[in-house]
């Protein structure tokens, strides 16, 4: 189905490309865009999975660093609602959908970034944001 964001398909073969050539920065805009079709096309499960990635590329920072993305938050929550998922259930795609492999060297761990993303889901962004700082200056292990 052809969607006035350019078609579902297509955005999803450049999201593909760009992943199979390591541009990750790019994945995480792909995965918004792509999220605007599936809506358009009232798929708002496989919308709030694409925000969902969206969300973890931003977090962890393979564009221009670790941040909140709160456009990409404050459309998950609407997919969240618009999707008629329990909390439980959200959790579940959460962590069914993020890997710990899906970027190189995360930031947090995929149950810690859950817990990022539902406080966002709240629209508790300073806490967000405290968070992500706190991980930030947190000596890694090596």
């Amino acid at each position: 189905m052809e969607t006035t964001s350019g078609g579902y398909s297509r955005l999803a073969a450049e999201y593909n490309w760009h992943l199979r050539n390591g541009e990750l920065g790019k994945c995480g805009k792909d995965q918004f865009l792509m999220a605007a079709a599936l809506r358009e096309e009232g798929r708002r499960v496989d919308e709030l999975k694409a925000l969902m990635l969206s969300f973890f590329f931003g977090l962890n920072g393979v564009d221009s660093g670790p941040a909140i993305n709160r456009s990409t938050s404050k459309r998950a929550a609407e997919a969240f609602a618009a999707s008629g998922m329990s909390f439980h259930e959200m959790e579940e795609l959460y962590t069914d959908t993020i890997r710990q492999d899906t970027v190189p060297r995360p930031v947090m761990l995929v149950k810690d970034s859950l817990y990022v993303f539902e406080i966002c889901l709240e629209g508790m962004f300073e806490e967000a944001d405290a968070i992500l700082v706190r991980f930030m200056e947190a000596p890694t292990k090596r």
